[in-house]
């Protein structure tokens, strides 16, 4: 439907696409770097015990992250992390 996207061999794009753009292979890396830009791996049905998914398969979706709308993927922007105050209590 255009609003996630779909890696179906997790080792093959590790080995394949990853080193491309990144300095390194490791799929759990890239998955950290997804959370902290606010994707969000797909759950589906199967993957929640109902049936059996397909193991290698993971899908990341994000709101503003949509096929076709370009204009969107300026909102896709790195989280900041909380921050402490003088007073100790964490802050936005």
């Amino acid at each position: 439907s255009g609003t996630s996207f779909l890696v179906s061999d997790q080792s093959r794009f590790a080995k394949e696409v990853l080193p491309q753009y990144f300095k390194h292979s490791n799929m759990a890396s890239f998955v950290r770097q997804l959370n902290m830009y606010g994707f969000r791996k797909v759950v589906s049905i199967e993957q929640g015990g109902l049936l059996r998914p397909e193991r290698d398969h993971v899908e990341f979706q994000h709101p503003s992250f949509v096929r076709g709308r370009e204009q969107l993927l300026e909102r896709v922007r790195r989280k900041v992390p909380a921050l402490r105050s003088d007073d100790g209590r964490w802050r936005p």
